[in-house]
């Protein structure tokens, strides 16, 4: 009899846990990602950037990769070196002086004709340190 009392215990316990997860909220899921190879790279070679962002909760989106140069605390502008439409972007970037360049990748969510974007999520950058 106890045995039988245990069972309907775990069995309650489970369609309590079930009924709770039904009723709760669903959330849209999303990420994105940047990377750079090499991590060092010498003046006058090529750096690939690969950049990943999606948002299930917007129909949408555009993802661009943005380049800025410099060292901290003297950094320039974040300017576009690559767009993609299906939130795979890839850029190469030849590298033309000594310091550090850094990348990010920026999803745009937009209108059914790509107008009127406004920043849905922003990456870490990444840092490429670049040697004579």
């Amino acid at each position: 009899m106890k045995r039988g009392m245990k069972r309907l215990a775990v069995v309650g316990a489970l369609g309590v846990a079930s009924a709770a997860l039904a009723v709760s909220p669903a959330f849209a899921k999303g990420d994105i990602s940047i990377q750079a190879t090499p991590h060092t790279a010498h003046v006058g070679h090529v750096v690939k950037v690969h950049g990943q962002g999606d948002d299930d909760a917007e129909w949408n989106t555009i993802l661009v990769i943005q380049e800025r140069s410099g060292k901290p605390g003297h950094w320039g502008h974040w300017h576009a070196v690559a767009k993609s439409f299906d939130g795979d972007a890839r850029a190469k970037v030849k590298v033309t002086h000594p310091g550090q360049l850094q990348f990010r990748s920026v999803l745009y969510a937009t209108d059914e004709h790509h107008q009127h974007p406004r920043t849905d999520r922003v990456s870490a950058p990444v840092t490429v340190h670049v040697v004579r």
